[in-house]
């Protein structure tokens, strides 16, 4: 066999870049998702005075939850990726719906420098007012909002199905799903303890992405 032979294809080498780009991906999402609820404001809505005295916090953590949602959008399809020799439809299905919530997810990220300047422009029940008017619009609820929280479904369907094939441990779709309810269910919680979410995550998804990095 000669050198040429011996040297890798143009296919080979994107093939190899995309995986490692799902590899980064599964690794960096935790990251960023752990920085962005660490950076959050304190309270549950996003009320003008609060919004006001952590204007620093909420642009940060805004960014960070913004890059991470991208980053979504390799983490499912490389899920799939993993899953696609067994179970093919379902990897389909899921790192499509999946992909396409991450993206409006990363949308609706802009609406919080909206409500932040709002909050520094307006009086607060103004504010309030036009907060409640833009996210009561249909097209934010069902064109944003509800797809948006497909990518939960879709993380946890390629999770357990990698597990179910034995290209995962049980117990990773059991620690992605609490780390997807954490910050949910402690809502009215320190960002502390709703960024904790985020190291669950790490724990289900960082093995899977050292295992493409590897490949």
């Amino acid at each position: 066999m000669t050198m040429l032979e011996n040297r890798p294809t143009a296919g080979h080498v994107t093939y190899r870049f995309w995986r490692v780009v799902a590899g980064l991906a599964l690794i960096g999402w935790p990251v960023l998702h752990f920085l962005g609820f660490l950076t959050s404001p304190p309270g549950e809505t996003h009320e003008p005075p609060v919004f006001r005295e952590h204007a620093t916090l909420v642009q940060a953590s805004a960014v960070f939850l913004h890059y991470g949602a991208v980053l979504l959008a390799p983490v499912v399809l490389g899920l799939a990726y993993l899953l696609h020799d067994r179970m093919p439809r379902l990897a389909a299905l899921a790192g499509l719906l999946g992909a396409v919530a991450a993206i409006n997810g990363s949308g609706l990220l802009m609406m919080d420098f909206y409500d932040l300047a709002l909050a520094e422009s307006v009086p607060d029940d103004q504010a309030v007012a036009i907060m409640n008017l833009a996210g009561g619009y249909a097209g934010v609820l069902y064109g944003f909002l509800l797809p948006a929280f497909l990518v939960h479904p879709a993380l946890v369907v390629l999770t357990a199905a990698l597990a179910r094939t034995g290209r995962a441990r049980w117990w990773q779709p059991v620690l992605l799903v609490a780390g997807l309810a954490l910050p949910f269910v402690a809502a009215s919680a320190a960002p502390v303890v709703q960024s904790a979410g985020a190291l669950l995550i790490a724990a289900a998804l960082m093995p899977l992405g050292v295992r493409l990095l590897r490949r």
